[in-house]
């Protein structure tokens, strides 16, 4: 049975480059994110992707008083996964935010990603993707509370601001999540 999933969060159109509401420097995370998931995937690890997918009167956007531009809507082009990453049939797809209320930043945010996980008997999750002080913050926290060994990967993620980066992993660290890059966490998992 497999025990570490990595958890790619919310690596949509909209918070890339040219996106409704992007992070810094996304386009640099692309290539060197897809390379590591194939290998991961061939290890035999879970890829769990995470998605904003947000109803067009989603609290959280300006037009309904909240903090941001309207992005990630269901079914719209800013919500698709950007390029080159793509699912593969055992991968898992998380949807997220998907009430009107609730700002849902983390994956496990009246989702079904916990329990999935119990299901798969994963123990180990790594966190990569979009944005480090937002949801990929979120997701790390939830994951860690939900007793998971949660570790972020630091050179696979993105912040909207990259001077509140470090800050975060400090944070999390003090929480009890790890922080490392994903060639140390992929060798720790061992899965194959």
């Amino acid at each position: 049975m497999r025990k570490a999933a990595l958890v790619v969060v919310d690596v949509q159109k909209d918070f890339c480059e040219g996106g409704a509401l992007a992070a810094a420097n996304t386009m640099s995370l692309l290539e060197p994110l897809k390379a590591f998931i194939d290998e991961a995937r061939r290890r035999g690890v879970l890829i769990v992707y995470t998605r904003d997918w947000h109803p067009e009167d989603h609290s959280s956007f300006h037009t309904e008083g909240g903090p941001w531009p309207a992005h990630c809507m269901a079914e719209q082009e800013g919500s698709e996964l950007m390029p080159p990453l793509r699912t593969e049939p055992q991968d898992l797809m998380i949807h997220k935010g998907v009430g009107v209320d609730g700002a849902g930043y983390s994956g496990f945010d009246e989702t079904v990603l916990e329990p999935e996980l119990v299901k798969e008997g994963i123990t180990k999750v790594g966190i990569a993707g979009i944005a480090t002080e937002y949801c990929v913050r979120a997701t790390a926290l939830d994951a860690h509370k939900a007793k998971f060994e949660t570790t972020v990967l630091n050179d696979l993620i993105r912040a909207v601001k990259d001077e509140d980066g470090p800050r975060v992993l400090a944070e999390l660290g003090q929480a009890g999540v790890k922080v490392a890059d994903a060639a140390a966490w992929l060798a720790e998992v061992r899965e194959v």
